[in-house]
């Protein structure tokens, strides 16, 4: 070789060099491996099963690929260092051939073996020096690395995934259990099962990622969504209950103020009508009374955490309030009549004095009579309503009697 080719030789071996530096750099970066050999912090995986079998050989196989790569880069370094001692012009042709030699020929030193007795003849040397080229060190290098990086990324694969997804259920896990006791629900052995459940693989993933059965991941989801399920339900119905007694405070308010209505129009009916047979009864306080204290009772219970019992007390709760609400309703509308009749007669009667003020009737004898006796009993206590209505009409149909009237 002349020293244009050697420079060239020694320019794709840095180019070499560079790549395979980064490349074990990268594969050491890794916090798979990192985590296999116990660097960076990391305390060392104790590996079982599958991943010892296939991890512990690649172990090894990566502490020489650092050793022959030291090995690699000491070579051509040293022919580096020649190659800077040779003269532009006037170049030595030893030390030409010394860097090819050192480039090209078995220059590199792996191991030192010693041969048995048994193997030996009276010359043959005790030790035999086992020895390659930068070239064939690299091929081994090569293949070494492949089958390193294989493994190493195996793990790394099951590791990232694995870890994450049993991450992924014990937040889940433990999300369930919150609610649970939130609901006041015990579903402490289900969950329990299932912690025990991922403890147990999680240390199989941590020890054995390779040898994994991932039906464990397939297999405990359907706890996971039975669970769920149960709780969702259980969620829903709390708030079912919990929106039921905000609508029971309601329904008791309304009933609180038909209640007060009916017993106010039926107090008012009893002092200023004569017959107050056709008036309702209000519901006695008492009653409105026991359905406040019951209603009390059913959110203490709720808020006890009680919310079952409290859902089929509600349910009976509401129907005794809707039916006392239309019973009220029925009181009130019966107790106001006889005060909306007693009105609506004043009214037409001054409607009709009016009329017959309007049309020159009023000097009529009958209809002053009429309009007398009238206004006395509808601005009397109690008023007789039967006989003032009589003779409202007697003095409507005496005025429309006269010519002209409508």
């Amino acid at each position: 070789m002349n020293l244009e080719e050697i420079d060239q030789l020694l320019a794709d071996w840095k180019f070499k060099l560079d790549v395979v530096g980064q490349n074990l750099i990268d594969l050491h970066g890794l916090s798979a491996y990192q985590r296999l050999c116990g660097v960076s912090g990391f305390p060392r995986v104790e590996l079982t099963g599958v991943t010892q079998t296939r991890v512990n050989p690649v172990l090894h196989v990566m502490n020489e690929l650092f050793q022959n790569f030291d090995l690699l880069m000491q070579t051509i370094d040293k022919a580096v260092q020649l190659r800077a001692s040779i003269p532009r012009f006037l170049a030595s042709l030893q030390k030409v051939q010394e860097i090819e030699d050192l480039l090209t020929k078995p220059s590199i030193h792996l191991s030192i073996e010693t041969i048995p007795l048994a193997q030996r003849g009276l010359l043959s040397a005790a030790q035999t020096i086992n020895t390659v080229t930068p070239e064939e060190l690299l091929k081994l290098m090569t293949s070494a690395f492949q089958a390193a990086k294989d493994v190493v990324l195996a793990v790394d694969e099951v590791w990232s995934r694995l870890e994450l997804s049993l991450i992924d259920i014990e937040i889940e896990t433990r999300q369930l259990q919150h609610l649970a006791e939130s609901l006041n629900i015990d579903c402490s052995e289900e969950i329990v099962g299932v912690a025990q459940k991922l403890k147990q693989q999680r240390a199989l993933v941590e020890s054995d990622p390779l040898g994994v059965n991932e039906e464990f991941l397939k297999s405990i989801q359907p706890q996971i969504m039975k669970l769920k399920s149960m709780l969702e339900v259980a969620r829903q119905q709390r708030e079912s209950v919990e929106s039921g007694l905000v609508t029971a405070r309601d329904y008791l308010s309304n009933l609180q103020k038909i209640h007060h209505l009916a017993k106010v129009a039926y107090d008012e009916s009893k002092s200023k009508v004569a017959d107050y047979s056709k008036l309702q009864n209000p519901l006695a306080d008492e009653e409105v009374q026991a359905l406040e204290a019951w209603l009390n009772r059913l959110e203490t219970k709720f808020n006890d955490g009680l919310f079952n019992p409290v859902r089929v007390g509600l349910e009976n709760w509401t129907a005794k309030v809707k039916e006392h609400i239309a019973k009220e309703k029925n009181a009130y509308a019966a107790n106001q009549a006889p005060l909306d009749l007693r009105a609506e007669l004043r009214g037409r009667l001054d409607a009709l004095v009016a009329k017959a003020l309007a049309r020159g009737c009023v000097e009529d004898t009958m209809l002053q009579e009429l309009a007398q006796q009238a206004k006395k009993i509808l601005y009397t206590r109690p008023t007789l309503l039967d006989e003032a209505a009589e003779l409202v009409s007697k003095y409507e149909k005496r005025l429309n009697s006269y010519p002209n009237s409508r």
